[in-house]
Parts: structure tokens; sequence; C-alpha cells
């Protein structure tokens, strides 16, 4: 799961048969996985992490406080 730059993110090119859910969040991308073979979720766990910062990720600055001055 991830925030998203786009409003309604496409994950149509996300297309592995382990997906079984694609979570419907505006501004938020994520996909659910299920597979019994480890070495397979990571692989796609690991491919996804690095597609999702390309396709959508969006980074939002904390909000800077007083008391961080302080």
């Amino acid at each position: 799961m991830s925030l998203a730059r786009q409003q309604d993110p496409d994950t149509a090119a996300y297309d592995d048969p382990e997906i079984v859910l694609r979570v419907k969040k505006s501004r938020h991308v994520g996909l659910i996985i299920r597979t019994r073979q480890h070495k397979r979720m990571m692989e796609l766990l690991d491919r996804y992490v690095t597609r999702f910062n390309q396709d959508f990720t969006a980074v939002i600055p904390a909000e800077e406080r007083v008391e961080q001055h302080l």
C-alpha cells in the first residue's frame, strides 16, 4: 500500500495471477497477493516496490512544529 500521485491509480499493468485484491481508495494504491511459495511472494514484492515507486508513490513532507526547534 502506498500514497499515490494519482486520484485513482490504474493497476491494470499489474497482472500477475497471484493478485487477489486491488485496493480502491482515493490517492492510494495497493495490491493483495496470495501464493504458497515464499520465494515467489518475495520476488513479487521486490518487483512491486520498485514499480510502485516509479508508477505511483507520492511523498508528503512532515509538517514542521514549533516544538521541533526548541
